[in-house]
Order: C-alpha cells, then structure tokens, then sequence
C-alpha cells in the first residue's frame, strides 16, 4: 500500500544519525518475498555476507506462505521454472547457494513468536506484505520494545516497512508503537544521534486499513492482489534499492539520517523525512520540546 509524498523537507544538514542497540548478534527477518521482497532478498543475502566480514553474528530468514504463479513473472523476481515452488524457499535456497551462507525459510504467515527476545541480540524485521493484517503483526513485535524503554534503554527490535502503488511508494523505518515513549529519543546515547522512531503505523496510521481488494477475503492471490493493483514492473525494484540503503547505512556505516523515504517513479523524485527534533516532533504531533534534552 502506497501513500502520496508529502512536502519537501531540506533539513538534511542537522539531521543526526539514527544509533541502534550495539549487538554483535544480529537477526534479520524478510517478511514478504512479492514484489518488493523478492527484490530485496538479494540485497539481504549480500548485506549478512559483510556483516559477517565484520565480525558479526547474523542470521537471515524469509518468510512468506505463497507459492510462485506465472501471474509473478516478470514484475517479481522469479523465472518461470520456479513456478509452484514457495517463495521463501525458492529465494532462500537461490541465494544461500549463491553467496555460501545459511539462509532460513518459513513457507507461512508471520508470527511473532518466530522473532527471538534476547538483551543482546539485535531483531530487524522487514515487511513487504501485501496485507494490512500482516503489517499490524508486525507492528505488534515492537511491543516488546517497551520493557527497554521503561529501563532508559535503546530498543532491541526495529521494523523496516515498503509499501507501493502502481509507481510510487514509501520506505518507513521505527522502533516505537506509543507517542509517549518517544521522549528520549535523542538523549539514549552518549553521543548525538536518535534511538527511537515512531512504528511506521505511528507514521502512516492508514497502513492499518485493509484496500478494498484485501476485503473481498483471504482467497485473493499475491498474483491477483497484484493485478488488483496494476503495479509497474519497475517499482519493486526501485522500493528494494531503496530499503537496501536503510539497511546498509543503518547496519553498516552507521549514518542514516532519515526515517522515511516517498518515491516517486514518474517524476523521478525522492523525498525523506530527516532525523531531526522538529521534524520528528511534526510526524507524532508534539511539539520539539517534547524531546527529552541530553545531559553531560
């Protein structure tokens, strides 16, 4: 599901950069293999490849109950002898051959019971469901975040969600479900950065309705939902490349400034929403005050 841009935002320059928990154990999550899933599964694959370079304990496990249909092809990234095999496995078994690492799969629904809860373990989950119910699933992990804000401590779990229409589309990054623990968000850290983000349902609360197509039942294919939606063949793309960076700046180089990207495929634009005091404030309706100030 897509949702139109909003107003340019130029505030880049004092943006600071978002700072996760510190973990040398890291498990990703992709949680959708269509559209933009599909995409993304490589960019995945290749980002546990450095992480481990680095020293890093990662693991990567897709998850998602469809099959490949020939309606998939070619606006997914499956060919046509990967028909009828399920697209977790299809795309775990590609990539885990491709690359030497181990990568899980789970032909299902996600659940949150799949998601491990361990102080020292660092949980990314990426959603690119189809469906509202599957992004209120995932949304609902983040609950688990609150024990760590009621300890002053920085979230454990952090949810990546893409959503798109027929050609543009948003990239939304957080880590917090209730406007109040937001306070600290830019004091958790010794040095200047944010730790916390309002949940993309905090962000976009329409995420939360079902499209009109998903209310005609749980028959409807990824392949119909697809052709309900008319989606460009360039868009999922586009959505993955996009989320990719997130991952990498937030993952690897640690200088992600932005927690929500709209693109725009037919004007060719970009627009982010930067990590910056005021501009936070403006998405979860408070004013900069709200934010807690550091101390020495």
């Amino acid at each position: 599901m897509g949702v139109k841009q909003p107003p340019l935002d130029l505030s880049y320059a004092e943006a600071l950069p978002v700072l996760p928990f510190q973990a040398m154990r890291i498990q990703m999550f992709i949680v959708g293999l269509g559209g933009n899933g599909s995409f993304l599964a490589r960019h995945a694959a290749c980002l546990v490849t450095l992480l481990q370079t680095m020293g890093k304990q990662v693991s990567l496990t897709f998850v998602d109950p469809d099959q490949v249909e020939e309606g998939n092809i070619p606006r997914q990234n499956f060919c046509p002898a990967e028909i009828g095999y399920y697209k977790a496995e299809a795309l775990a078994r590609r990539y885990s051959a491709a690359f030497g690492i181990p990568i899980g799969y789970l032909p299902t629904s996600f659940e949150s019971a799949m998601v491990s809860s361990e102080w020292n373990l660092l949980t990314v989950l990426v959603g690119c469901v189809d469906r509202a119910s599957g992004r209120i699933a995932l949304g609902e992990v983040l609950q688990r975040n609150r024990d760590y804000a009621a300890r002053h401590s920085a979230p454990r779990i952090w949810y990546l969600d893409l959503g798109n229409g027929v050609d543009y589309g948003q990239v939304l990054l957080g880590t917090t479900d209730r406007v109040e623990d937001l306070a600290p968000a830019f004091c958790l850290s010794a040095v200047p950065g944010c730790s916390l983000l309002p949940s993309p349902l905090l962000q976009q609360p329409g995420l939360r309705e079902s499209a009109p197509e998903e209310l005609e039942g749980p028959t409807l294919s990824c392949a119909q939902l697809l052709a309900a939606r008319a989606q460009s063949m360039t868009i999922n793309a586009a959505m993955a490349d996009e989320a990719a960076d997130y991952l990498y700046r937030l993952l690897v180089t640690g200088d992600l400034k932005r927690f929500a990207t709209y693109i725009d495929l037919p004007t060719g634009t970009k627009r982010s929403h930067y990590t910056t005091p005021p501009t936070l404030a403006r998405i979860i309706g408070r004013t900069p005050s709200f934010f807690k100030r550091r101390t020495a």
